[in-house]
């Protein structure tokens, strides 16, 4: 497993796309913020403006909005990271190991980890930098507040990474699960289920979704908000992390 991990950490500190992804990011979100500024108008109907929110509120305004670039990120990065080693035929070298097929998926899962958090990290950081730039606003709003948003949203976007990786394990080609990923992140599949509920019944199971999650702005002050949170995070997460494990488990690798 510690040797897995070696490889794989070597592999994504060495990465250059990644680095090319970040960058690119960075860039994008700092215009976006410079776009929004010039666009900017009251609405007359008390909501605050943008270049008053603060980093907390600025994140759910932005995450809220369809497509999400992060998630869009995600999805390439995790297909790119786990189909560059399976189409380079490495993982033969160490796949008759005992285990190496579990630990290798546990491996990846959570190298999609640290992508995730590094995401969320260079997102406030080009926050930070387009909000001071051009809204003469740094305000991060209330610790705890700001603590459990950041937190809840890493353990959504890193389920949603387990999500893709799933999905690219059953795929096994590049472009296809990319698409995948960019349809699963534009909510395609939360947005058509929650019409057909609005149809059928009164519920709202729909909101327990994974994307529908992560786009819906909750009050992080109350205890249902975290706990529907952390729930939907943790349930999708550990699914398929079970569900990748046992596939790899059981794949014919040729």
């Amino acid at each position: 497993m510690i040797n897995l991990l070696k490889m794989d950490l070597n592999r994504f500190f060495t990465n250059k796309i990644m680095y090319v992804l970040l960058l690119v990011f960075i860039a994008c979100q700092v215009f976006g913020i410079f776009m929004l500024k010039q666009y900017e108008q009251p609405d007359g109907q008390g909501e605050v403006l943008i270049s008053n929110m603060n980093e907390s509120e600025f994140i759910q305004m932005m995450l809220s909005q369809t497509p999400s670039w992060i998630l869009m990120y995600i999805a390439v990065f995790t297909v790119y990271f786990y189909m560059s080693e399976y189409n380079a035929g490495f993982y033969k070298n160490y796949i008759s190991i005992k285990n190496a097929r579990r630990n290798s998926v546990i491996s990846k899962i959570l190298m999609l980890g640290i992508f995730t958090l590094l995401m969320f990290f260079i997102m406030i950081i080009a926050d930070l930098i387009g909000r001071s730039l051009f809204f003469q606003n740094a305000a991060f709003g209330g610790f705890g507040y700001f603590a459990r948003l950041v937190a809840g949203q890493i353990l959504l976007h890193w389920a949603f990474s387990v999500v893709v990786l799933c999905a690219a394990m059953l795929i096994k080609n590049a472009i296809p699960s990319i698409v995948t990923g960019i349809i699963l992140g534009l909510n395609v599949i939360g947005i058509a289920a929650g019409a057909l509920e609005s149809l059928i019944s009164d519920t709202n199971l729909t909101s327990y979704l994974l994307v529908n999650t992560i786009v819906s702005i909750k009050d992080f002050n109350h205890t249902a908000d975290v706990i529907h949170v952390a729930g939907v995070a943790i349930i999708f997460l550990v699914l398929f992390s079970i569900l990748a494990v046992k596939y790899k488990m059981k794949e014919d690798l040729k």
